[in-house]
């Protein structure tokens, strides 16, 4: 499997989602019943959120498309397989950690929510009973993605190119896009750092603002054997560009 532009995905998502909600909010409006006015609320909040979302993905998506055709850039490395499959395997539990914290979130908003619609939203116990199969539905559906996903994500990471492309503002790692400036996103600092098997790694740590506050994140970039020289200037200019703190640990 050659490069992929991981944000062009999500840009037919977003596009997807923002026509479910224009359906909603037009169903909602022409079945016109109080029982149904949800409808326009919940086509509301989709096609609001994912508009936000289109423009976003967009914007990664040529940030992306600049850097595989070199266009700030910082380096250009590839990997042997075995860093490839080791990467992979970290990311799949990483990842599988993550989904499984998300999920539980999500299903504790859905039920009370969903409780609250169901107990005072509604005169007629069938429309109730409409209502909460098809919020659980949701659920259900968001459930299998969740859990899906990182398999999926590991079996696509094996089939990668072993390549990470790495630019001032974000890096896309063996399949794997990461920015570190987006909205709601700030970065704090960049290390350059080896471990106990000399394997050296760029660290870039940053926040994403998310509805509980702001939650930390890494994007971990492996470094080849030959390239540790270039590595630290690269996260140095890392730093530099975005004026965040450089924590060079081999000195």
């Amino acid at each position: 499997m050659g490069l992929q532009n991981n944000a062009k995905k999500w840009v037919r998502i977003s596009v997807i989602m923002v026509l479910i909600g224009i359906a909603m909010i037009i169903a909602g409006i022409v079945i016109d019943d109080y029982n149904f006015y949800w409808m326009i609320f919940v086509g509301a909040i989709l096609l609001l959120t994912f508009i936000i979302c289109f423009f976003m993905f967009v914007s990664q998506s040529n940030r992306l498309d600049r850097m595989f055709r070199g266009i700030d850039l910082l380096a250009h490395w590839s990997f042997a397989e075995n860093e490839r499959l080791e990467k992979a395997e970290e990311e799949f539990l990483q990842r599988k950690s993550g989904n499984r914290v998300m999920l539980l979130i999500i299903a504790a908003f859905f039920i009370v929510i969903g409780g609250l619609f169901a107990i005072f939203g509604f005169d007629d116990i069938e429309d109730a009973m409409f209502f909460i199969l098809l919020m659980l539905g949701i659920l259900a559906f968001i459930a299998i993605i969740a859990l899906l996903t990182p398999g999926a994500r590991y079996r696509k990471m094996k089939q990668a190119a072993p390549e990470v492309f790495v630019g001032p503002y974000s890096a896309w790692v063996m399949g794997e896009y990461v920015q570190w400036k987006a909205p709601m996103t700030k970065i704090t600092s960049v290390q350059y750092s080896k471990d106990r098997e000399d394997n050296f790694t760029i660290t870039v740590n940053f926040f994403i603002w998310q509805r509980y506050g702001p939650q930390p994140h890494t994007c971990r970039i492996p470094v080849p054997e030959g390239s540790e020289t270039e590595a630290e200037v690269v996260a140095s200019d890392i730093a530099n560009i975005n004026n965040v703190q450089f924590i060079n640990e081999i000195e």
